[in-house]
């Protein structure tokens, strides 16, 4: 269920995106990978993030991660040579992007301190093809894809998902437009962009009943090929409402010189968390190194670096 464009940025979501027919996409083969300079860039990371997760003593975020020795004496034999090896979103600012010759991001910083409170590599491979994360961790190319997934009946027959944070759907305006979205029905009448393929617009098409008993016009969901364009649409003028996962609306807010108005209203915010491979045998390890990162402070120090303060977590939970 949980984007910029040129000339800002682009960011579809890994988050909300709800792949259609699910059993389809297990069924691909992995037509993603790392493209381009892109590549270069993660490869460098992946390098550097393998080193860092070996030390006792990592620093994220101004946060040390040390190893727990208890929880690191339980990892399986297979992931204590493979490390965590995760695929993640490449450009999806501020959860994940290629910044320079370094992938970075709030999910980064996670996935590297769980694979050091685990005592084992974090070897991180970026990807834009978001149908191939499922059937790589289905297949065992990667065990972790800490690029948040919410639950659905579907994803968990087919992966786990461990959770780490609360996200919303948001909402923002153009500057200057007037509109102002307190609740669901004010959403009645208007016109909302959104990337297409993401559980958005199942969320606004829910809110239709709601606008008929008001004698209210429905929500009108324009779907997009990319955040990018739905931006666009709305920058534009073309489109009255511009629809994302609230946190990365705030950094759209940053990145287009507050062009855009966040609004009031912050909707049925639901768990998201890690995809973690169900033969990879560390589902509950990871949960538990989240846990022990809340207990210390350092999930919050590296939540707060990028932003986040509201939608934390007190404990990980499990979906499987």
């Amino acid at each position: 269920m949980s984007s910029s464009l040129e000339p800002h940025r682009s960011w579809p979501r890994a988050r909300r995106i709800v792949p259609l027919g699910m059993a389809g996409v297990a069924a691909l083969g992995l037509s993603g990978g790392i493209a381009g300079s892109a590549g270069a860039a993660v490869r460098a990371a992946t390098t550097q993030h393998a080193k860092h997760a070996k030390h006792a003593g990592v620093v994220i975020d101004g946060a040390k991660v040390t190893v727990d020795a208890k929880l690191a004496a339980k990892d399986p034999a297979a992931v204590k040579k493979q490390g965590l090896v995760d695929i993640t979103y490449n450009d999806a600012p501020p959860d994940e992007l290629v910044t320079g010759t370094k992938l970075v991001g709030w999910e980064v910083d996670l996935g590297a301190a769980v694979a050091a409170t685990l005592g084992i590599a974090w070897k991180p491979v970026a990807s834009g093809a978001f149908d191939s994360f499922i059937p790589g961790l289905q297949n065992g190319r990667y065990n972790t894809s800490f690029t948040s997934f919410i639950y659905t009946p579907a994803r968990v027959k087919q992966i786990n998902i461990v959770t780490y944070y609360n996200v919303g759907t948001g909402f923002a305006v153009k500057k200057g437009s007037g509109i102002v979205i307190n609740q669901p029905t004010d959403l009645c009448g208007k016109s909302v962009a959104v990337i297409e393929g993401s559980a958005f617009i199942l969320q606004l098409n829910g809110i239709d009943p709601s606008c008929k008993k008001k004698g209210l016009g429905n929500v009108n969901v324009l779907s997009f090929p990319s955040d990018s364009a739905a931006e666009l649409a709305v920058s534009s003028g073309r489109d009255q409402i511009y629809s994302s996962s609230q946190d990365q609306l705030s950094w759209l807010i940053q990145q287009t010189e507050h062009q855009f108005v966040l609004q009031p209203l912050n909707y049925d915010p639901v768990p998201e968390g890690a995809g973690v491979s169900k033969s990879s045998g560390i589902t509950k390890l990871v949960a538990a190194a989240m846990d022990e990162l809340i207990r210390t402070g350092t999930y919050a120090k590296i939540m707060k670096r990028w932003s986040l303060v509201n939608g934390l977590v007190k404990s990980a939970s499990i979906y499987s």
